[in-house]
């Protein structure tokens, strides 16, 4: 009997706590929420990709080689002169990825820009010079275009709200959670258990709180007389 009492009591114990704070689990759940909103809502590019497909036919211990060409300087500078770019060869290396189809011999060079078009112009134009470089520089002529690239309009970046479900969340755990610290800590007497608990005692009753307005007028409805025979009687 004891024991689901006890739970109840501190079933209903947590309740009463989470009713008192829950103006403090409100304003820090909307807080974090309100703060990943802004933070998912933070203006970013749309980044698009666009990815031509080639076919090499050489061997084993030159497809490394000839795949690694894609991404030289000797590749790159030439690309960037064909389209008239205007960023360095640094940041085009790092937008150009080169892979290979289920371990064949199609190779995938894909393209990331914030320009659909232009993602889709630098992926052909890669191409076309990583087979000229190839057939100079290595006497590899046996590359093929599978696919040219295409502009893709719909960017690979696209935002979702999953930051703002996790900050409600995170806001949620950290409001309950500093609800029960502060209680925790806080040693006032509020009720007849916490006096129990503190003195180890059984309490027997409670005076209700006796307010001026009653005794007053509880004064008032006793008459003089009575009040001088009641003293003469005595």
């Amino acid at each position: 009997m004891s024991g689901p009492a006890g739970k109840e009591i501190d079933l209903r114990k947590l309740v009463i706590t989470l009713k008192k704070k829950l103006w403090l689990i409100v304003l820090m759940t909307i807080t974090c929420t309100v703060l990943g909103f802004l933070y998912n809502s933070q203006s970013e590019p749309d980044i698009y990709s666009s990815s031509s497909r080639i076919i090499i036919s050489t061997t084993n211990d030159m497809m490394s080689t000839v795949k690694a060409l894609v991404k030289e300087p000797i590749v790159l500078k030439e690309v960037i002169k064909q389209l008239d770019l205007t960023v360095p060869i640094g940041q085009l290396r790092s937008q150009i990825q080169v892979s290979s189809v289920d371990s064949s011999l199609i190779t995938v060079i894909s393209v990331f820009d914030s320009n659909p078009q232009r993602a889709a112009d630098i992926s052909n134009a890669v191409v076309d010079v990583f087979k000229k470089v190839a057939a100079d520089t290595l006497e590899v002529r046996n590359i093929r275009l599978l696919t040219s690239a295409e502009p893709n309009a719909n960017p690979i970046n696209e935002k979702s709200n999953t930051v703002v479900y996790i900050a409600f969340i995170v806001g949620l755990i950290l409001s309950v959670s500093l609800t029960f610290l502060l209680e925790s800590l806080d040693e006032s007497i509020r009720n007849e258990q916490d006096v129990e608990i503190l003195l180890d005692i059984t309490v027997l009753g409670q005076v209700s709180k006796i307010r001026r307005r009653h005794t007053s007028g509880s004064a008032k409805k006793i008459k003089p007389g009575l009040i001088r025979s009641e003293t003469i009687g005595s």
